[in-house]
């Protein structure tokens, strides 16, 4: 039912924006609507399943450039999570989707954003084990590195790209069970690899050197085994990427700082 009412919406609002718009029994705003009240009905026995489909209509109303509409949506989503879901397996399935809806949406205005990208990331930062957390912080670095400077709808905070991957390191630090703390060093690299090469200013070569470094140290002191052997894998081909770009002509003087 919601599917089809998003796929009228799409309709009926293409008919809206039109040249020549015909006259409508039922608006868009009034679809939206329906869909609000139907997902509201279910949230108290379906909390998982609403929480998904405040996020497709969120989704449906940015499309239609309804920024109030689909900030309502994700707020839903949001008082849903904090509300219903306790399980922390379907806690991580919602954040992902929160993400993702949060990057799929372009059209908020940026004091909106800013608050759902904030509670976001408070979400991610509560999880209840550590590796969840830490991946979950990494990822919402992205919410605040959306779009390419060129674009129009970009939204870039550099700073708060680094806080977030800062307090990854920090959470990866006390995950010390086997080897998942080299692991996800190894991860946050990649992540700060991807913002240096997107030209995010306050990711600079001296962090991604000090991470190397730190990595070298823990995998020296990790024992011989499979886990070694994956974790050693993963960063061979994280380090051969920026020997490729120290290599490179075009991007040789940008990536020459970093120690290896």
């Amino acid at each position: 039912l919601i599917f089809g009412a998003l796929r009228l919406a799409q309709v009926v609002r293409k008919l809206e924006t039109s040249e020549e718009p015909p006259e409508l029994t039922n608006s868009c705003r009034r679809i939206f609507q329906f869909m609000h009240e139907i997902v509201t009905a279910m949230a108290a026995n379906y909390p998982d399943l609403s929480l998904k489909l405040f996020l497709q209509c969120a989704q449906g109303a940015d499309q239609a450039d309804f920024k109030a509409i689909a900030y309502e949506f994700v707020s839903q989503a949001s008082i849903l999570y904090e509300d219903e879901l306790t399980d922390s397996k379907a806690q991580l399935r919602a954040l992902i989707s929160m993400v993702g809806t949060l990057l799929a949406c372009r059209n908020f205005n940026e004091e909106d954003y800013d608050t759902l990208i904030t509670k976001t990331t408070q979400y991610a930062a509560k999880l209840l084990k550590k590796p969840d957390q830490c991946r979950m912080v990494t990822l919402c670095s992205h919410l605040f590195w959306v779009g390419k400077e060129s674009e129009e709808k970009h939204y870039h905070d550099p700073r708060r790209v680094l806080e977030c991957l800062q307090r990854s390191l920090k959470i990866a630090d006390v995950c010390m069970s086997s080897s998942m703390h080299v692991h996800l060093f190894v991860e946050i690299l990649n992540q700060y690899l991807y913002y240096f090469e997107n030209d995010n200013q306050m990711i600079t070569s001296k962090y991604i050197s000090g991470l190397i470094a730190l990595i070298n140290e823990h995998i020296e002191n990790m024992d011989q085994s499979e886990q070694r052997a994956e974790v050693e894998a993963h960063y061979h081909n994280t380090l051969e990427h920026i020997k490729g770009m120290q290599a490179n002509e075009k991007t040789a003087e940008k990536f020459a700082p970093i120690e290896l």
